[in-house]
């Protein structure tokens, strides 16, 4: 006869990552069973949103790049939509711009735009944030750390920026002068704005929350 001999289980080995698990959106917390025509509404929603944040603006002296409002409205439709639906508003705001519709700050459009302007590096680095935002928001860095999404969103903008205006000669800014003209002018205005977005998107996943206590107690309550 043969002995069975108990072998000993082994843990799954669990690897360390600083994401965790794909978790919903804002969006979907708010709304339970949102259907991706709903979504795709919400996204066309935040496309006005950059629109109109993109009319307020300001500029520095000696600089022709604006500060705008756009920047909160960009870190908002990551950490609203998430990566997915927060990348088809951003790109949908790029192409109606290229498209030729006044959509960019001070009504800038056109393919000239997007191509050959100091601000166009920029745009790239909205299409580039809003996904990774909403990457990270989806993987465990929301709630009260929703901050950390936002400051690095915001960082990822400054890349094609620099990146672009380092590779193209527009006159601006003078040689040795890229970080002191086309960075560090904008970090105390992009502070307060990666700040904001994230004190309203806080807000909102208490909001998200709260509601779906409320009703596992009432569903604990009913089933009594």
């Amino acid at each position: 006869m043969q002995s069975s001999i108990a072998q000993p289980r082994v843990a799954p080995v669990r690897r360390w990552s600083i994401f965790g698990e794909a978790g919903p959106t804002l969006l979907e917390a708010l709304i339970p069973g949102i259907r991706p025509a709903q979504k795709a509404l919400v996204a066309i929603a935040f496309i006005g949103l950059v629109v109109a944040l993109a009319r307020v603006r300001f500029y520095l002296p000696d600089n022709p790049v604006p500060i705008t409002l756009q920047t909160f409205g960009i870190l908002m439709a990551g950490g609203v939509l998430g990566w997915r639906w927060g990348l088809v508003s951003v790109v949908g705001y790029y192409l109606l711009g290229m498209a030729g519709v006044p959509v960019f700050q001070g009504g800038g459009n056109g393919w000239h735009y997007v191509t050959a302007t100091v601000t166009a590096g920029y745009l790239l680095g909205f299409i580039l944030a809003v996904p990774v935002v909403g990457y990270i928001s989806q993987r465990g860095w929301d709630r009260g750390r929703v901050i950390w999404p936002m400051l690095i969103g915001t960082l990822v903008i400054y890349i094609p920026a620099l990146i672009w205006l380092s590779v193209f000669d527009f006159g601006w800014p003078k040689p040795g002068q890229l970080f002191s003209g086309a960075l560090y002018p904008f970090i105390p205005g992009d502070l307060v704005k990666l700040i904001a977005a994230s004190l309203v998107t806080g807000g909102l996943w208490r909001i998200a929350d709260n509601r779906q206590n409320k009703q596992g107690r009432d569903t604990n309550t009913g089933a009594r």
